[in-house]
Formats: C-alpha cells, sequence, structure tokens
C-alpha cells in the first residue's frame, strides 16, 4: 500500500524531531538559565565598582584622615563620553589625593589623549600623583612619546624613580614613584628607595608592579604602596582570589585589596580596563578609596 505524500511528511518530522520530555525540557531550561546567569555576570562585571579600604597609621596628625582616590589599568577605556562617569564618581568622593598606578594608556595605541584629557579634569578635584607602568614607559622610552612633559604641564605630578613631600590635613607626606619591573628594579629603582626609605614621613609609594614587594620591596620600610598591573587576576574566584596573570601564573600572591607586610601595608588596585581582549569576570573595575585614619575607628564611606 502506497503511503500518501503528506503521511510520509508527517512521520519524517516526527522522526527528526520530538517534543522533549519533563525531564529533558528542565535540563534545557536549567542550561538557559545558565546561559543566562553567565551573561549576566559577565555584563555586571563591567560596570564601576567603588570600593573603600581603611588603613591606621600613628602618623596622620591626631583627629584627621586622608583620603586617597586610586586608578590603575585603564588602557584607554572610557566610562562615559570622556570618562564623565569616571570624573562625577571621584569629584563625589572628595578625595585630598588621587593616586594613579599606570597602565592608563594602551602603548599599542600610541595615543595619549584619552589619559590627557582624564588628568586635565583630575588636577581641578585633587592633587594628581602619577607613576607609569609599563605601557607608558613604552611610549615614553621606545615610541619618543612626550606623554611625560604633557602630564606635567597639566599639573600632574609625575614620578619616575623620585618623591615630593607635601602636607595633607596637617600629615607630612612622602609620595614617590617606582615604574620599574622587578627585573629592573637593581638597575633603576634600588638607588633612589634606599633613600627614600629613610624618611620619617608617611611615605606613601606608588609603584606600578606588585611584583616588587614579592623580592626587593618585600620588607622595605613603606607606610602605604600602591600598586596596579594585575588586572585583578581577570577572573576572580571566590575565597580563592585573582586567578592569572602572564607575569606569575596562576593565582597572583597579591592581585586584589590591602595586604600588611613585614614593615608596611600595601594596595593592589584591580584597574580599571584591559588590553588583552578577554573578559573580566567576577571582576568589576575599580575605582578604589582608601581612607587613612590617624585613630584606630574607620572613618565610614
Amino acid at each position: 500500500m502506497r503511503v500518501p505524500v503528506k503521511e510520509k511528511a508527517r512521520r519524517l518530522k516526527s522522526a527528526v524531531w520530538k517534543r522533549p520530555g519533563r525531564r529533558q525540557r528542565r535540563i534545557l531550561y536549567a542550561v538557559l538559565a545558565a546561559a543566562l546567569l553567565l551573561c549576566g555576570w559577565w555584563l555586571a562585571s563591567e560596570e564601576l565598582e567603588v570600593t573603600f579600604h581603611h588603613l591606621y597609621s600613628p602618623k596622620i596628625a591626631g583627629g584627621e584622615h586622608i583620603r586617597i582616590a586610586v586608578l590603575s589599568d585603564l588602557h584607554d577605556r572610557e566610562f562615559g563620553p570622556d570618562n564623565e562617569e569616571l570624573v562625577r564618581q571621584i569629584a563625589a568622593l572628595e578625595p585630598d589625593l588621587i593616586a594613579v598606578a599606570g597602565d592608563m594608556v594602551n602603548a599599542e595605541n600610541g595615543n595619549p589623549n584619552v589619559i590627557l584629557s582624564l588628568c586635565g579634569r583630575l588636577v581641578e578635584t585633587a592633587p594628581v600623583y602619577y607613576c607609569p607602568g609599563n605601557h607608558e614607559s613604552n611610549l615614553m622610552y621606545e615610541q619618543g612619546s612626550p606623554i611625560e612633559s604633557q602630564l606635567l604641564d597639566l599639573g600632574v605630578h609625575v614620578l619616575v624613580n623620585r618623591a615630593e613631600e607635601a602636607v595633607i590635613n596637617r600629615t607630612p607626606l612622602l609620595i614617590g614613584g617606582i615604574p620599574t619591573s622587578p627585573e629592573d628594579y637593581a638597575a633603576y629603582g634600588a638607588e633612589f628607595f634606599q633613600e627614600y626609605e629613610k624618611s620619617g614621613a608617611f611615605k606613601l609609594l606608588i609603584a606600578h608592579y606588585p611584583g616588587l614587594y614579592e623580592g626587593a620591596l618585600a620588607e622595605g620600610a613603606v607606610d602605604l604602596g600602591i600598586c596596579g598591573h594585575y588586572h585583578g587576576g581577570q577572573v576572580r574566584l571566590p575565597l580563592l582570589g585573582g586567578l592569572y596573570h602572564g607575569d606569575t601564573g596562576l593565582f597572583p600572591r597579591y592581585s586584589g585589596g590591602l595586604y600588611r607586610l613585614t614593615n608596611g601595608t600595601i594596595f593592589v588596585s584591580r584597574g580599571m580596563g584591559g588590553h588583552n581582549g578577554l573578559p573580566r569576570i567576577n571582576n568589576r573595575p575599580e575605582l578604589a578609596v582608601i581612607d587613612i585614619n590617624g585613630r584606630q575607628e574607620a572613618v565610614s564611606p
């Protein structure tokens, strides 16, 4: 008996696709929910996050505190047109100074306009102290960019193996910067640091590479060191912290936050952007605020 054409088509369709059963539908819904959750997680990881950190120091004048806004590893990223959102949030925090820990540009772009525009407005909020990272160093020393002099013309304090004295809220500070990598420290940073750590003022040292504090500066006399470079480990895992950086491999020792050392404290920024095209997972771009207090009690944000 010949099967009608329509019946053949119906049977073929039935053989190719069958309505999922209840168990299969549950699995499918779970997969879709996980995909949506992961997508939302990724999108949330792209929103700017303001984090607050507190540090006590007897060197801060009694009853006073100093607020530092920390920026690093912007890599030419913009939060709002011309970084309007970033400028607005920093101004609202009312910092006493702004510490920039380098890699705010992408060396491969060869164009510092994003960071020059940003710094031109930040100096209207608070003094800006800027230690170059490896990307700025590439621009300055390999590409011959005038970025250092351009920043100085804007009123930015550019710190390349040097320090400046400042008095903030009745407290003397010595603010220094070491852009040198751990491998080049002995040749380019050691002489400066040996003189720098003799000061009795509150020593704020901006150094792009956290790896310096795993070696040469591990026992250095620094009241607060500020670093970047590791991008928070790119992916942050609950309880474990940052996952990876090319300098260290898996689980960088100092991937983000405050760390107590033998003779001081360091803060490692998770950074604000990236240049390798990889997404930041559970690792939102960070605008950090550090309140240094002259009293043991922390100051509320």
